[in-house]
C-alpha cells in the first residue's frame, strides 16, 4: 500500500468511526476493538490505529491503559458554554482576518455552498455543508494553527448538533444567517460580520441546550 493510499484509508476510517459515534451507534464507554472494526468497516489494522489516534486527539475517543480505545463521554453543559465563549472570540477573529484575504473565487465558493444548503436537505448533509462553509472562511484567514483549534472545539460538540431533531424555524434561521455572512463578506462590512458571526455561533449553543438532556440521559 502506498503512503497516499494509507492516508486515504486512515481518513476514511476516521470519518466512518466519527460518524458512528456522532450518530450514537457507538455509545460512550463502548470499546473500539481493532479486530471488530476491521471486520465491520473492511479497513486494515494500520489505518484503523491511525484513525483511533486522531479520534483521541479530537476528544471523541479516549485511549485507556489496559482497556484500549473507548468512546469518550460527551462534555457537560458548563464545559460546552465555555467552549462557545471561546468559539465566539476565536472564530470571529478568523472571519475578520479572512475578510481581508477573501477573493472573488472564495466568494463564489461560499455562494455555491449556500445554494446547496436548502432547509429540505438531509440534516446530516446540511450540517456537513455548514462545517465546510465555515472551514472555507477560516482557511482564508491564513491562521492555520488557530483553524486546527477551531476544528477540535467544533468536534467536541458535533454529537449534539448533527443529529438534533429537524425544526423548520431553526433551519430557516441558519440559512438566513449564512446569507448575511456572505453579504457581509461582499460588502467588506466588519461590524456586520462580527454581529452575525456571534449570532450564528451562539445559535449553535441554543440548539444544544434544546437537545442536551436527550443525548446525556437517554
Amino acid at each position: 500500500m502506498t503512503e497516499k493510499n494509507c492516508e486515504m484509508k486512515s481518513l476514511t476510517a476516521y470519518q466512518r468511526i466519527r460518524d458512528m459515534i456522532i450518530a450514537r451507534e457507538k455509545l460512550p464507554g463502548t470499546r473500539l476493538v481493532i479486530s471488530e472494526l476491521e471486520e465491520e468497516l473492511g479497513i486494515g489494522k494500520g489505518p484503523l490505529r491511525e484513525a483511533l489516534m486522531r479520534l483521541d486527539r479530537s476528544g471523541l475517543v479516549r485511549n485507556i491503559p489496559y482497556k484500549g480505545a473507548v468512546v469518550a463521554e460527551a462534555p457537560r453543559m458548563r464545559e460546552i458554554e465555555i467552549i462557545y465563549e471561546m468559539r465566539v472570540k476565536l472564530e470571529t477573529t478568523l472571519a475578520l482576518e479572512a475578510m481581508h484575504n477573501m477573493d472573488e473565487s472564495g466568494i463564489a465558493r461560499l455562494e455555491s455552498m449556500l445554494a446547496e444548503m436548502q432547509p429540505g436537505l438531509d440534516l446530516q448533509a446540511l450540517y456537513h455543508l455548514d462545517r465546510q462553509f465555515h472551514s472555507l472562511i477560516y482557511e482564508y484567514s491564513g491562521l492555520t494553527h488557530l483553524c486546527l483549534v477551531v476544528d477540535k472545539l467544533m468536534e467536541s460538540v458535533d454529537i449534539f448538533l448533527i443529529n438534533r431533531p429537524r425544526d423548520s424555524n431553526d433551519l430557516a434561521r441558519m440559512h438566513e444567517q449564512h446569507s448575511l455572512i456572505l453579504e457581509a463578506f461582499r460588502k467588506k462590512d466588519e461590524a456586520m460580520l462580527k454581529d452575525i458571526f456571534k449570532q450564528n455561533i451562539k445559535n449553535g449553543l441554543r440548539l444544544i441546550k434544546k437537545v442536551y438532556s436527550r443525548f446525556m440521559f437517554h
